[in-house]
């Protein structure tokens, strides 16, 4: 005669809820960014002229939100990081290289940081900024950019604000 076979192991016990720290209060805040952001989008297709409905204290809003967030987006579209000691740091695609951003900082220095995970990087929405760059780590990930002077000698890549925005590629 055979024993019975043993019961099932219990379930495992459920998740512990999510913590409520600064970054998920401020991922959380980023729908809402988002939101804003396309109100941003309305004034800059207008020229920045005032439009029904939206007025400089929205805009003031919008601007503190992204503040909290670390970034700046000037009204032309073009975004900044904040560094941690303050200092505004350029960011822009790479046009070639999938998951690739380039960062400028304000000696003129570039920088890239590679997102493996992703293929495409959306600048143009508040949250997706946020949400990459919303906990600062990037400061902490970016590579600067060397290339060969005329002499053969590995340089670090320094360009003007001008040039920087023209940059199609790091494989330029």
């Amino acid at each position: 005669v055979r024993p019975p076979p043993p019961p099932p192991p219990p379930p495992p016990p459920p998740p512990p809820p999510p913590q409520e720290g600064r970054r998920n209060v401020l991922l959380y805040a980023g729908g809402a960014v988002a939101a804003v952001a396309g109100i941003a989008a309305l004034i800059r297709g207008t020229g920045g002229k005032t439009i029904q409905g939206v007025d400089s204290q929205e805009r003031a809003t919008i601007d503190a939100l992204r503040d909290e967030a670390g970034f700046r987006r000037s009204y032309d579209g073009h975004v900044q990081l904040m560094s941690r000691n303050g200092d505004p740091v350029e960011l822009r695609l790479d046009a070639k290289v999938p998951g690739t951003v380039l960062l400028r900082d304000k000696d003129g220095y570039v920088y890239y940081i590679t997102i493996n995970n992703l293929q495409q990087i959306d600048l143009t929405d508040d949250y997706v900024v946020l949400a990459l760059f919303g906990d600062g780590a990037w400061e902490d990930n970016m590579q600067r950019l060397t290339a060969r002077d005329d002499n053969g000698n590995l340089v670090d890549v320094a360009l003007d604000q001008d040039a920087f925005r023209d940059l199609i590629s790091v494989l330029e």
